[in-house]
C-alpha cells in the first residue's frame, strides 16, 4: 500500500512540475531603424536617394534597417554614386518566408548586393540568413550571374535568393 501511495504522489508531483514548466519563446532581435537616411554600412558619404537610381524598381515600403550580421538590410538606392543603378528583384516566397534582393550595377557589372527581405520568423531563420547571405553575396559578386551554388543547410533560403537575383538580372536596363 505504501508503494502505491508513493507512486501516485510521485506521478502527481511530476505532472505538476511538467505542467508548470514555461518554455522560452524565441525572441527576435528588433532591427534598429535609421531615420537620418543613408546606410551606415558604407564607408563613404551618402548621396541623395534619387541620384542615379533610374532604371531600377522601387524598394519595399518598409524603412531600411540594419540587422546584426554581415550584410546590410535595406535599400542601397541611397548609397549610389554616379554611373550606378539599383535594380530590385521580385520577392521570392520560400517555405520559411520571403526573400528579396537588390543589386547595384555599374557598367553592366554587379558591384553591391543587399538583402531587402529575408525570413525572420525565428532565431533559426535569422542565424541561417546570417550564415548564408554573405556566402551567396560573395558568390554573386564573383560569378556576376545567378548561377551560384546553394549554401548547404540553407537550401530554401538559397533558392529564394537565386530566384530574386535572377529576376533582378532580368529587370536590369
Amino acid at each position: 500500500m505504501r508503494r502505491v501511495i508513493l507512486t501516485i504522489a510521485g506521478t502527481i508531483a511530476g505532472l505538476v512540475a511538467l505542467l508548470s514548466f514555461k518554455s522560452h519563446l524565441p525572441t527576435i532581435p528588433s532591427a534598429s531603424v535609421s531615420t537620418t537616411g543613408g546606410s551606415s554600412s558604407t564607408g563613404g558619404s551618402s548621396s541623395t536617394a534619387g541620384a542615379g537610381s533610374t532604371g531600377g524598381t522601387s524598394a519595399p515600403s518598409s524603412s531600411p534597417a540594419t540587422v546584426p550580421g554581415e550584410f546590410p538590410m535595406g535599400s542601397l538606392a541611397g548609397t549610389l554614386t554616379a554611373g550606378e543603378t539599383a535594380v530590385t528583384g521580385q520577392v521570392a516566397n520560400t517555405v520559411y518566408g520571403p526573400v528579396q534582393i537588390q543589386l547595384v550595377m555599374r557598367n553592366g557589372k554587379i558591384v553591391k548586393v543587399a538583402v531587402l527581405r529575408q525570413p525572420m520568423n525565428t532565431i533559426n531563420d535569422i542565424r541561417i540568413g546570417d550564415f548564408a547571405f554573405p556566402k551567396l553575396i560573395g558568390e554573386t559578386l564573383t560569378a556576376q550571374t545567378a548561377k551560384v551554388d546553394a549554401v548547404s543547410g540553407a537550401s530554401y533560403t538559397s533558392a529564394g535568393y537565386i530566384q530574386s537575383l535572377q529576376s533582378a538580372l532580368d529587370n536590369r536596363a
